[in-house]
């Protein structure tokens, strides 16, 4: 399945199986969260998607977000593995095959309610 699809897939999940989770990670002091992950590799990438976490809902859009709180930038089958709890994150990390860029520590609720559609 391409990432975008997959993608696409897993905000439907997000929004008929996570909300509480959703709304418990944004909380009330922010509007929203929003994660991106970019196509490609240290020296730049080739298309991007984004997730816009609100209370109202989880979309994805294509392009790139000028200020996302997180962005994950790797191959497609690694950012999907990443998500899908199949690859380890510091794994790629430490292989440069996946460049962190944000603040970090959203990766953790959004892995967590990510996987709790999945499973």
């Amino acid at each position: 399945m391409a990432l975008k699809e997959f993608l696409e897939k897993l905000a439907n999940n997000m929004n008929t199986k996570a909300m509480d989770a959703v709304k418990k990670w944004i909380g009330d002091r922010y509007y929203g969260k929003i994660i991106q992950f970019q196509v490609g590799d240290l020296n730049g990438f080739s298309k991007a998607y984004y997730f816009v976490f609100t209370k109202k809902g989880v979309k994805l859009k294509e392009g790139d977000y000028p200020s996302p709180e997180l962005i994950l930038r790797s191959d497609e089958e690694t950012l999907q593995g990443i998500i899908e709890g199949k690859v380890k994150v510091s794994t790629v990390r430490d292989q440069w095959k996946l460049l962190i860029i944000g603040n970090a520590h959203d990766q953790f609720p959004f892995m967590r309610i990510a996987t709790s559609v999945l499973l």
